[in-house]
């Protein structure tokens, strides 16, 4: 749920400022902003991902959770190319390529053993 929040909320923001208008100055683009709906959903969104962040990082430990997270450069890159027709080159396939067997062998981590779980007693 994390990734599909967080890559919406990229999504969101990439479509809201390819609509707001910087020509008339920082103050101006500020106050367009807050009167844009798309712009306040991507607040939204980001919102409601650190929501699920907080939630994820109560019972799980931050050195495994915080690199899983890298999925959503997958994810966002993927969305960049068919929602806006971005293109990829060899870069940045073999890039989302690291990305994702590093995710993969994270996933497959199981942690340092506890004593008493079938790991070398000390």
């Amino acid at each position: 749920m994390f990734v599909a929040v967080e890559t919406a909320t990229q999504v969101t923001f990439k479509y809201a400022g390819a609509t707001l208008d910087d020509r008339s100055g920082l103050a101006h683009l500020v106050g367009q902003a807050l009167a844009t709906p798309i712009v306040l959903l991507g607040f939204a969104l980001y919102f409601c991902g650190f929501l699920i962040w907080m939630t994820i990082l109560k019972d799980a430990d931050l050195g495994r959770a915080f690199p899983m997270t890298a999925i959503i450069y997958v994810s966002t890159l993927a969305s960049a190319v068919i929602l806006f027709h971005e293109m990829l080159n060899p870069m940045r396939i073999v890039g989302v390529l690291v990305i994702a067997c590093g995710v993969a062998l994270l996933a497959s981590d199981r942690g340092p053993e506890k004593p008493g779980e079938g790991g070398p007693s000390q």
